[in-house]
């Protein structure tokens, strides 16, 4: 049987670009996960690795989408391999048949896992120099910071002083127990 594996980032992510890459193989059943590749527990990746049987084929569109941790990609392959599953990495146009593959897997998982890493750091720069300079729309960077329910500090008095419980308090305002006490820390 032909298997896809397919991954997005996000559940924001189209795969469609993943969709139109493995239209050419005869693709018997896909796996779709929207989740990130930094580690191996996904949901539908745990499926198709209960489902396979000998003799099957994953096709994946690229190293990146199966994992982009190389012990991660290691460990998959060497699980599929150990279950007479061949997988298929379509951009980078090589197979898990044979040996070579390990070497292979290595060095584009190695490239994989660093671009991740440059990802992650270029993201932290861009908030880190938004929030400096602000942003060209002008608008804030981050959760907006938090406000005080109106007529807050009224029955804050009521409740230190006993004359309400938290929970009358909470409901006074409108907002759950816990949104309560995050109001009384910032409060005080």
């Amino acid at each position: 049987m032909n298997y896809s594996y397919e991954r997005v980032s996000t559940v924001k992510q189209d795969q469609k670009r993943k969709e139109i890459s493995l239209d050419s193989y005869k693709i018997d059943k896909r796996y779709i996960d929207k989740a990130t590749g930094k580690n191996a527990d996904r949901s539908q990746l745990n499926k198709l690795m209960l489902e396979i049987t000998k003799g099957d084929n994953i096709y994946v569109e690229s190293i990146s989408r199966l994992g982009r941790n190389v012990d991660d990609l290691r460990s998959l392959c060497e699980y599929f391999k150990g279950k007479g599953v061949i997988v298929h990495f379509i951009k980078e146009g090589f197979t898990t048949e044979g040996s070579t593959y390990k070497f292979m897997l290595t060095i584009l998982g190695a490239v994989a896992e660093m671009e991740r890493e440059l990802i992650v750091e270029r993201v932290k720069e861009g908030i880190e120099k938004a929030k400096e300079h602000g942003t060209k729309s002008g608008k804030p960077i981050g959760r907006p910071e938090r406000t005080l329910p109106k007529d807050f500090r009224k029955y804050y008095k009521k409740w230190k002083a006993g004359e309400c419980t938290a929970v009358e308090f909470a409901k006074l305002l409108g907002v759950s127990r816990a949104s309560l006490y995050r109001y009384i820390k910032l409060y005080e």
